[in-house]
């Protein structure tokens, strides 16, 4: 009988499908787990909800990097969100009839380099005047009818960051 030495041996055979099965059942868990196993690993994320009732808030998320900031109407519809958790970098769109209650926010002087990070939803072109923070360090902008927030690339004052908590 003639053996072939870059054989696997039988014992290297059985450890390498009980690794593969191992990896398998992992694969299956996470996926009925909803991938929220996986999730907490991807710093890059991108969510939409029809209706602010349909987003987390920060009474109800157990996740550290998804909810709404405190800004956002109650009213907010069609509402679309993509962060960073390792970066600066947040871009939320909604519409609203009530509309952000600006009068908590304060003017920005300046675009501050525009937004930290991209996101499709965001329009081509976006304003150069008439920006507004609302205490938690992103631009606030109504345009065409749509409301908008980002983290600029140059950091404004905050109060706090209300859509990202430590754990």
């Amino acid at each position: 009988m003639h053996t072939n030495p870059a054989a696997p041996t039988r014992s290297e055979r059985s450890a390498l499908t009980s690794a593969a099965a191992v990896l398998g059942m992992g694969l299956i868990v996470a996926t009925l787990a909803g991938c929220s196993v996986i999730e907490p690993y991807m710093p890059e994320q991108q969510k939409h909800y029809d209706s602010y009732g349909d987003a987390p808030s920060k009474a109800n998320s157990e996740d550290v990097a998804w909810f709404m900031p405190s800004w956002v109407p109650d009213d907010a519809k069609d509402v679309d969100v993509r962060l960073d958790t390792s970066d600066p970098g947040y871009v939320i769109a909604f519409t609203s009839k009530d509309g952000v209650d600006t009068a908590a926010c304060t003017a920005v002087d300046g675009t501050k380099g525009g937004p930290a990070m991209t996101a499709g939803f965001l329009p081509d072109e976006l304003p150069a005047t008439g920006l507004r923070t609302c205490g938690d360090g992103r631009i606030t902008a109504e345009i065409d009818g749509r409301w908008y927030g980002w983290t600029p690339k140059q950091p404004i004052e905050s109060d706090g960051n209300d859509t990202l908590r430590s754990s």
